[in-house]
């Protein structure tokens, strides 16, 4: 589970951000939490965030921070002696040109504190930590790397006892990262080489499912094709929901790949990655395609049909015949049925969770993911302030999202403004009072 998240210099965000999903205490309100059980005994953890703010608020900004801090952790630079870290263009000169990731973490009945610095050729600081018995952090590791690349990485007492096999694996790898390794994280290290805590951490980092609106699920048509179950409960949600859509199914075309680029005008060097490639997806002029069992010059496509009733006939769909709520509806349905089939201690963040959708079907998808008995999150941004509603949410789920004169993207939390009329807070909220809504300047 998500405790606490900061981010500074990253993209739209300046000095650092704060989220937390620690309840404000000064509340009675026990709906939407889940207990867990730490060494300092049990806490209470929101399940749901909702943000709040105008367009180019940095909203889609605070999403990609966590995005691109899962994929360093999990997947390490992409190039070497480049970190591809986006930062803050304003000059904040105390910044220092670093950009910083830190979370408080639960997995596995513990807390971790987990974070690290970089600049765009090398990371700068790294640790972890751990909660003890007495409320206080423990170091397991920290690692420092100098502008001349030199890095010094200890290893503490609470990682494991001096002696161990595994402290003396953590203690020889803390010499593996020499000057121009100095991008890759010791975390990472650790963990391909069966590190205990860095398993458990790192695996925390790939339970987060990030969804923007342009995600598509690479595997879907595969997924709708073999699992039946699948099938069915997507069929029935997009019908419940009005839709238009009765059944969802698939079909197979077998082509050869020589038809296939003729047919649909498929680059050559396109077709040269599929025969390697094998199975997957391309997207070409906005259109996906998914192939598996591609043999030689042969390639099985996969695509999904919705079916419609039209003046009393069956009428097979393709996707991009769907409107663009019934599309999102697809990318969005699959975290419902993870949820009715004990998916849980997982974390959905989803950008603009109301992008194509009415009101009505954007508040049922955040009261049935918010409903869920498991120890899901769910954390969103959206325009819709028809959600707004102290009915529907806690006042420390909401954040509002804006930028400062310096273009800064600023973090504010609901619970912090006094509410006395909480009948009133979508008109409060829409006249300004907790900012985070646009300015539009008349024209002269």
């Amino acid at each position: 589970m998500l405790l606490r998240y900061s981010v500074s210099n990253f993209k739209s965000i300046g000095n650092n951000i704060e989220f937390s999903m620690l309840p404000s205490e000064d509340t009675s309100d026990d709906r939407f939490l889940i207990e867990i059980d730490t060494v300092v005994g049990k806490w209470k953890v929101l399940k749901r965030g909702a943000f709040f703010g105008p367009n180019a608020s940095g909203k889609t900004s605070f999403i990609d921070s966590i995005s691109y801090a899962k994929d360093y952790i999990t997947k390490g630079p992409k190039n070497p002696n480049v970190t591809k870290v986006n930062q803050f263009k304003g000059n904040i000169s105390e910044l220092d040109g670093v950009t910083s990731f830190r979370f408080l973490i639960y997995v596995d009945k513990q807390v971790y504190n987990y974070g690290f610095s970089l600049d765009r050729s090398y990371v700068h600081e790294e640790w972890l930590a751990i909660l003890n018995s007495s409320g206080h952090f423990d170091l397991l590791f920290d690692r420092k790397t100098n502008h001349k690349l030199f890095t010094k990485i200890t290893v503490f007492d609470a990682y494991e006892k001096p002696g161990s096999v595994e402290r003396g694996l953590a203690e020889l790898l803390t010499k593996s990262i020499k000057g121009e390794q100095s991008d890759q994280l010791f975390l990472f290290k650790l963990y391909e080489n069966a590190s205990t805590h860095a398993g458990i951490v790192l695996s925390w980092f790939k339970t987060l499912q990030i969804i923007y609106p342009n995600t598509k699920l690479q595997a879907l048509p595969i997924r709708i094709q073999k699992d039946e179950q699948f099938r069915d409960f997507l069929s029935e949600k997009l019908h419940s929901l009005d839709t238009g859509v009765d059944r969802v199914s698939t079909t197979e075309n077998i082509l050869d790949l020589s038809d296939f680029e003729e047919k649909y005008g498929i680059p050559s060097e396109v077709i040269h990655e599929i025969e390697e490639i094998q199975n997957g997806m391309i997207s070409l002029n906005g259109k996906f395609y998914i192939f598996k069992e591609s043999t030689k010059r042969k390639i099985t496509l996969i695509q999904i049909k919705f079916e419609h009733s039209l003046n009393r006939r069956k009428v097979n769909f393709d996707i991009d015949d769907e409107s663009d709520g019934t599309q999102r509806l697809l990318d969005l349905l699959p975290i419902l049925f993870r949820l009715d089939n004990n998916s849980h201690n997982i974390i959905y963040i989803v950008d603009e969770l109301d992008r194509s959708l009415h009101t009505k079907l954007t508040k049922y998808l955040v009261n049935s993911i918010g409903n869920a008995s498991y120890n899901t999150q769910f954390l969103f941004t959206t325009h819709d302030v028809n959600l707004l509603s102290l009915k529907n949410f806690r006042q420390d789920e909401i954040w509002f999202i804006e930028k400062n004169k310096n273009g800064e993207t600023r973090l504010k939390p609901f619970s912090d403004f006094d509410v006395k009329n909480k009948e009133n807070i979508l008109k409060d909220y829409l006249t300004g009072r907790f900012g985070a809504v646009p300015v539009i300047k008349e024209e002269v």
